[in-house]
């Protein structure tokens, strides 16, 4: 039928494609699938992949997407839309391949039509695919028909001539489309990662096609604005297949991509799906300012959270800190893995043993920015004892989002090779999840059994309900909130707020969850006090300059320090008329004066009226029901999440005995 359906398509020269994204398993934390029951939205992000790759199709190509974590038609309903399409395209993590061959064995079964796979799944397990050993990979070899590795642009064109060519499916090995240079390489080997014909310029990157997904569908927006990362992590394949360097956009590619996510409609969160957002500091900088001068235009309809490797804390990068909560900012995702240096040495994971990362998350967070982090148990110097240790860790940072993982070598990754040449690579289906799999090596400090508990164990006790709010709570009184997102309780969030109150506090009977919620409406009313006060102390000081002309700061450098900063703020978020050059030339000669002597009457004046009404802006965010509470339901909501993924991973029989 799929072929028929393809000649018919030739003879008009139209052509039907179908964008498949297969779904994410409830029981993950990154699915965030009950979050999404309670807020109203059908999947967390859009396949922003996908929408990029449909933007290389040439116009002849008539698209339709099937996002099935927002909607899964009946099997024969699926089914007639593969059987209609001249080509079937799919991306997928590893983490959803259980997703595609349930397709591939099901609805897709015995179909002419054929069926090509690309993003990180396809990438990083080809060789598995194409040489498979377990019964889900023989599947996913009979069933696909093309391998296409990294990014679209490399293959785009000698895909379509090949689908010209290879109009049906067929039930041998899929084509693989891989740049040479990447495919001679020896194992494990890296040698390709800074070839800048493998890896091009950004900037020729299509707008992703938002027209084809409805942005209401999803909690978060996203985009790109580099790809790539500097860093050498053994354990890491993102750089495998996205490069050994940072590729920014520029700062106008950066805005025109803002623009067209402006034009569907969406306001609210975007999340930056860098590799390492900071990769190359100075363009990052300059990404800043233009986000920064986007958001002033159009009065802050965004905020952001991405992805950042640690040395974001180191002195010389901390300026790009106060830059992301200018731009608006409220999450940060850091790559942490282990407070065990010897850990971080054996992951080649340098740039953690540069910074000081306990102070760099105290800084992130008293910018205003939560920091999410990632955490990975099983490296050959763990023992059964380090989940003691990261826990500790996770609880005194006042990290709240602490995602935790085995460690699971990837293929043509060193570690990967490593153990193989170790003979430590065990025969295992993997199906992407960390939290959940079978451990796919041999520990070196303690049996696969102690691995797999130490993971159930960190589990419990950083998401058990008690545990939780006391960590939520400790993350939301370091996390000073700024003035550039965090609005008061979203609509859609008001219902699951009530929702949250019924299943977690009253339903329970849970005293920790409404002592949580109470503490954290006093959190809201200490601000609101110390906000008044502020601007009362400001209020005296704007009349002693009206009679004095001048007003000498030495006796309070700290606090007047202070203030320049808040008023640089306000006047940045607030006063869009005044570029933003200039605003940061006077905060920075007004610094420089502080030191020296008394203000000039009009510094003074601009300095305290923008700092007192920066007060006032809090002063009106804190009020009932205000930010640290909207936060505290959001967080709470997040936390039932994190709670049912955890209780279904614990109470699951050890992999050995499924």
């Amino acid at each position: 039928m799929g072929s028929l359906h393809s000649d018919a398509g030739d003879a008009g020269g139209r052509k039907s494609g179908l964008l498949l994204v297969p779904t994410f398993p409830a029981d993950s934390f990154w699915s965030y699938r009950y979050v999404m029951r309670l807020i109203g939205r059908k999947a967390a992000f859009p396949p922003l992949g996908l929408l990029t790759f449909a933007g290389y199709l040439p116009d002849e190509w008539d698209l339709e997407l099937v996002d099935l974590n927002v909607h899964a038609p009946s099997a024969a309903a699926l089914r007639e839309k593969m059987s209609g399409a001249d080509a079937v395209f799919i991306t997928a993590m590893s983490i959803q391949k259980p997703s595609v061959v349930n397709l591939l064995r099901g609805p897709a079964s015995g179909l002419d039509v054929p069926f090509v796979l690309g993003g990180p799944f396809a990438s990083s397990y080809r060789d598995q695919i194409l040489d498979p050993r377990s019964a889900s990979d023989r599947i996913l070899c009979t069933g696909l028909d093309a391998l296409v590795w990294g990014e679209a642009y490399g293959s785009i064109g000698e895909l379509l001539a090949w689908l010209k060519t290879a109009p049906v499916h067929d039930v041998g090995a899929p084509k693989l489309f891989i740049p040479a240079a990447v495919a001679q390489v020896d194992a494990g080997s890296r040698a390709y990662l800074n070839d800048r014909t493998i890896f091009r310029s950004l900037d020729d990157v299509p707008l992703p096609r938002w027209d084809l997904v409805r942005v209401s569908d999803y909690h978060s927006m996203m985009i790109q604005t580099t790809a790539g990362c500097p860093f050498r992590c053994d354990f890491c394949d993102i750089i495998q297949f996205n490069g050994g360097f940072a590729r920014p956009k520029s700062p106008a590619m950066v805005t025109r991509e803002l623009e067209a996510l402006f034009s569907t409609g969406y306001r609210g969160s975007v999340f930056g799906v860098d590799d390492n957002f900071i990769g190359t500091p100075t363009a990052t900088s300059e990404i800043l300012d233009a986000i920064i001068e986007f958001q002033r235009e159009r009065g802050y309809p965004f905020s952001f959270y991405t992805q950042a490797s640690v040395n974001l804390g180191a002195p010389k990068h901390r300026h790009l800190i106060g830059k992301m909560k200018q731009a608006g900012f409220d999450a940060v995702f850091l790559g942490i893995e282990t407070p065990d240096e010897d850990a971080l040495r054996c992951m080649n994971k340098k740039q953690n043993l540069k910074v000081d990362v306990p102070e760099t998350i105290a800084a992130i967070q008293a910018s205003g920015i939560e920091v999410y982090a990632g955490f990975i148990f099983g490296s050959d110097s763990d023992m059964p004892s380090t989940a003691d240790r990261i826990v500790e860790f996770v609880k005194r940072t006042r990290i709240f989002t602490a995602m935790t993982g085995m460690l699971t070598p990837v293929p043509h990754t060193p570690l990967w090779e490593r153990l193989r040449v170790e003979g430590r690579l065990r025969p295992a289906e993997y199906s992407g999840n960390n939290t959940d799999d079978e451990v796919q090596f041999v520990p070196l400090r303690m049996t696969a059994e102690q691995m797999y508990q130490g993971i159930h164990d960190i589990l419990r006790r950083l998401f058990r309900p008690p545990e939780s709010y006391r960590r939520a709570m400790d993350m939301l009184s370091s996390v000073q909130p700024h003035i550039f997102s965090g609005r008061r309780l979203a609509p859609r969030y008001v219902k699951a707020a009530l929702v949250s109150l019924w299943k977690q506090g009253i339903r329970r009977l849970d005293s920790a969850y409404f002592s949580f919620i109470w503490q954290a409406g006093r959190l809201d009313r200490s601000l609101r006090r110390r906000a008044r006060g502020d601007a009362r102390r400001l209020r005296r000081l704007l009349r002693k300059l009206q009679r004095e002309g001048a007003v000498r700061v030495q006796q309070d450098l700290a606090w007047t320090e202070e203030l320049v900063m808040k008023a640089q703020d306000y006047l940045v978020r607030f006063r869009p008329e005044t570029r933003l050059e200039q605003v940061r030339s006077w905060s920075a000669e007004v610094q420089a004066r502080i030191r020296c002597g008394p203000l000039s009457a009009e510094d003074a004046r601009t300095l305290y009226e923008s700092a007192q009404r920066y007060m006032k802006v809090q002063m009106r965010r804190h009020r009932f029901p205000g930010i640290a509470l909207a936060r505290a339901f959001e967080t709470a909501i997040k936390g039932l999440h994190y709670e049912r993924v955890m209780n279904a991973v614990v109470s699951s029989e050890p992999p050995a005995a499924r």
